[in-house]
């Protein structure tokens, strides 16, 4: 323990306030620039609707090498990651990530004996992304620690260069002992996939015509960015949508639940819970089949069991709703 009259302890005391008065000018100087940012008209009011936004999926290719160092820091500094860590642990039974990019899910995944997974699935339209992710996954679980006892016997895992647009394999054979999946999947999560793709609403289509609608805990599980809660701060991301989706190759002010609800709408989903957090940006979907009973005739007769909760999941760190 240091002397009160040591003379650090003065200099650190000297120095304090000092510091104190540059975090606080700096802070000033970035929320005016901030302010005179957001009072700035839009150049493109129209950037948000997809017939505006030109197709940068292909960027992906060239970003795979560098992807986990540029947004490694700023997604554990918003919590990103234990979302991330919730949805994988929320898959059962055939599971199919969609857009998964480098991996950053895959240490997530429960893996272990007793696991209600029974295989995965991970596609990504670009070969480079798919090429990164299998090599995380060769770094997290050597072959050896497939055959292990901390290592669920059977579990079936795949990687494969495919759109989520088009035709996607189907699910495998299960070699645990449980019913077939009839090439059906009873988890697809999809993590920051919407922001990037030309046609988000097919892919959502897409997505359900590969869910197993007969099963009532299937799932589709999304996490994406997109329009905020405050119209200034989508003013901030209209202006520099076309720069960030050139850099990035992904358009990050799309309006997620807008094209969420109507794909789920169309096509025989429920939305079970819908989150939104910092200032409304991250969108988390949780969808299920909707089930409901039809007369001979092939008129809607009653909806099924359960009404959707999305109402009750609306809540967010910031732009609470």
């Amino acid at each position: 323990m240091q002397p009160a009259n040591d003379p650090t302890n003065k200099t650190r005391g000297k120095f304090a306030p000092i510091l104190l008065s540059f975090l606080a000018v700096g802070l000033g100087f970035y929320i005016t620039q901030l302010a005179i940012i957001a009072r700035q008209p839009c150049q493109h009011p129209e950037i948000h609707q997809l017939d505006q936004q030109k197709d940068v999926a292909a960027r992906y290719d060239e970003t795979a090498d560098s992807f986990d160092s540029e947004v490694g820091t700023s997604e554990a500094l918003m919590g990103i990651n234990r979302i991330r860590k919730r949805l994988s642990r929320q898959c059962k039974g055939h599971v199919l990530e969609v857009s998964c990019g480098t991996g950053r899910n895959l240490g997530y995944y429960d893996l272990a004996p007793g696991s209600e997974i029974d295989s995965i699935t991970f596609l990504d339209l670009s070969a480079q992304m798919i090429d990164a992710c299998k090599k995380k996954w060769a770094s997290l679980y050597p072959a050896s620690s497939t055959t292990s006892a901390s290592f669920k016997p059977g579990l079936a895992i795949r990687f494969s260069t495919t759109s989520a647009v088009g035709p996607m394999p189907p699910a495998p054979e299960s070699g645990n002992g449980t019913a077939s999946s009839n090439g059906k999947y009873t988890t697809i999560i999809q993590t920051m996939g919407l922001c990037s793709t030309p046609t988000p609403h097919d892919l959502l289509l897409n997505l359900s015509s590969h869910l197993d609608h007969s099963n009532p805990d299937s799932r589709i599980l999304l996490l994406e960015h997109g329009r905020s809660s405050y119209d200034w701060l989508n003013n901030i991301m209209d202006n520099s949508a076309a720069r960030h989706a050139e850099i990035h190759g992904c358009w990050f002010n799309r309006d997620i639940g807008e094209m969420v609800t109507a794909a789920a709408e169309q096509s025989g989903l429920e939305v079970v819970e819908m989150q939104r957090k910092h200032a409304g940006t991250t969108w988390v979907f949780e969808l299920k089949p909707s089930v409901k009973k039809v007369v001979v005739d092939g008129t809607k007769e009653a909806e099924g069991a359960g009404s959707s909760s999305a109402a009750a999941g609306w809540r967010g760190w910031f732009g609470m709703k």
